[in-house]
């Protein structure tokens, strides 16, 4: 789809003021304007922020009493059970909250619930099975907000509840001990984008500082930097904003994941084939969906045995049987998407309206979410794929276009769903079979009333000649870093530029040689297709960053896009 390119509009005083400050080339600053920043101090902590810039954990509402009654149960030697969703953010909450307790030499016990035959976040079989086997507190990681009659079958069975979760919360709350959620409307925690993991680590943060004040740790205590890699692994795949509070996460996080650590972590990369440094990319596209795959596939017990393994040779080969099911995952992927797009195609008027609703029996229910963000990004607007069992119950993910609130629409038609939840980009229901066309009906009403634009636009920070762009730029850019949603990499237009030669490889990628002035630059555009309209002077929007090849490090522009 063609793309609309808008320009950031420029703010010359405060981006002057900034590049003076912060000692930094005005391209640099006006990024940093265009990211949000208002003044010198933001500017300021947003490129050098640490672990103490962190936030005080007990800013989130229920902290005290979570606390207290995990402490209560350190005490007692009562046998406690983290209970963590099946994806990345589930999994990270899980493996960290059971290690840290681990390390307290607590009785601690994990469960996450199998994606097929349980479904999403806490059900009351599993509650009562913890119950059976004695668990006398459950901490729900990354689920349990919509849980009101799971958490009082616990209480029932004499169960304690704790609540962690990131998701939006419903008029009607669990009733239990505590419940920690930024989303709450009268939580005073400032990082309201955290993650289930970020709001799990928070928990360890402030249990572990009362702890202390208890002089239960005499003179060692366990070092929390080192549960940042799971923070930022389970931030980044849960396509968490990176900015504010997830950006110090992330950032650190990252630093830890060079040498890292944790044995699952080492085999992960590993088998992801990942040697040094890490970056915010391989988090989100190459460890992040090995992880998934476990918990869309089969289960995402597997994802934890690997975090919280001790011995490197187990952990090998749990990562190598996870990469196998990721692979597994992208062929069931790719068939689906076939069969999707061919629904689209064929469908009357489909394309003609501001929604797309899909469902078909045979679909597997673990996949469909993927395949759903594949289809927004073609066609631009929002998405709900729905696999059909044979009992004639569909399951759904939608995902939805920026601006665009697909949790708010689906609100709109909640009386014909089972069950339904999520956010503003990304949601989950059930359905009966025979409600689906009413639902597609339904569904486009209210994302048509929302009024929402949906042209494709390409987002661009600024409008430089290519004689600026430098090694010393490149180098500067590069303290901007992690990128990722809220924090894009910096996009620039570059206009009337020279295409002193073209290639094309692999079919699909263009390769060219590009001139502005003086120095020419190397050029790659990534799955342009052989068909892109190269003229002699193009319009070029790019992101330039260092190619290493044979140990020579040179710049190279990324393209996003090309016009005369």
């Amino acid at each position: 789809m063609k793309k609309n390119w808008s320009i950031k509009k420029e703010n010359p005083k405060l981006r002057e003021k900034l590049s003076k400050t912060l000692q930094v080339s005005p391209i640099t600053a006006q990024i940093l304007v265009n990211r949000g920043i208002e003044n010198e101090a933001e500017a300021s902590l947003f490129l050098n922020s640490t672990l103490f810039d962190l936030p005080s954990p007990y800013l989130m509402k229920g902290m005290d009493k979570a606390v207290e009654r995990i402490k209560k149960a350190l005490d007692n030697r009562e046998k406690i059970a983290i209970y963590g969703d099946y994806d990345v953010d589930g999994v990270t909450s899980t493996a960290l909250f059971y290690t840290f307790m681990k390390s307290l030499g607590a009785n601690i016990a994990y469960y996450n619930p199998d994606r097929m035959k349980e479904g999403y976040g806490v059900n009351a079989e599993a509650v009562k099975k913890l119950a059976g086997d004695g668990v006398t507190l459950i901490i729900s990681g990354d689920c349990g907000i919509t849980a009101v009659k799971e958490v009082e079958e616990a209480r029932n069975l004499g169960v304690d509840f704790i609540v962690t979760d990131h998701h939006k919360p419903p008029e009607e709350l669990p009733n239990a001990v505590s419940i920690l959620n930024p989303q709450l409307s009268d939580c005073k925690y400032p990082g309201k984008g955290i993650t289930g993991v970020g709001v799990v680590f928070n928990l360890v943060i402030a249990l572990r500082r009362a702890l202390r004040e208890d002089g239960f740790f005499g003179k060692e205590e366990p070092n929390l930097a080192e549960y940042l890699d799971l923070v930022a692994l389970g931030t980044v795949a849960d396509c968490a904003p990176l900015m504010d509070v997830n950006r110090i996460f992330v950032k650190e996080g990252i630093k830890r994941m060079e040498k890292p650590k944790r044995i699952g972590i080492l085999a992960l990369k590993e088998a992801s084939s990942i040697n040094g440094g890490i970056t915010s990319y391989d988090l989100g596209f190459k460890l992040g969906p090995r992880i998934n795959a476990s918990g869309r596939l089969s289960s995402a017990a597997k994802a934890v045995e690997l975090f919280i393994s001790e011995d490197i040779e187990d952990a090998r080969e749990i990562a190598k049987a996870l990469s196998k099911e990721n692979t597994n995952r992208q062929n069931i992927e790719g068939e689906i998407l076939k069969q999707a797009l061919a629904q689209v195609e064929s469908g009357a008027g489909v394309l003609r309206e501001n929604s797309i609703v899909l469902a078909s029996r045979g679909w597997h229910p673990g996949i469909i979410g993927i395949v759903a963000s594949r289809i927004v990004e073609r066609y631009e607007r929002p998405v709900i794929m729905i696999a059909v069992d044979e009992g004639g119950t569909g399951k759904g993910s939608g995902r939805s276009v920026k601006g665009v609130n697909i949790y708010a629409a689906l609100s709109e038609c909640r009386d014909l769903l089972l069950q339904f939840g999520g956010h503003e980009q990304a949601a989950g229901l059930s359905i009966k079979e025979e409600s689906i066309g009413e639902l597609r009906d339904m569904f486009e009403r209210a994302i048509s009333d929302l009024g929402a634009d949906y042209t494709a636009t390409l987002d661009i920070d600024c409008a430089v000649n290519l004689e600026e762009v430098t090694e010393t730029l490149v180098s500067e850019l590069g303290q901007l870093e992690p990128y990722g949603i809220g924090n894009p990499e910096p996009v620039f237009l570059a206009e009337s530029v020279e295409v002193l030669s073209k290639r094309v490889f692999k079919d699909k990628h263009i390769g060219l040689k590009v001139r502005q002035g003086g120095k020419p630059f190397d050029a790659v555009w990534f799955n342009a297709g052989e068909g892109a309209d190269i003229a002699g002077r193009i319009d070029l929007v790019f992101t330039p960053e260092f190619n290493v090849w044979n140990g020579k490090k040179e710049i190279r522009l990324k393209i996003w896009d090309a016009g005369r």
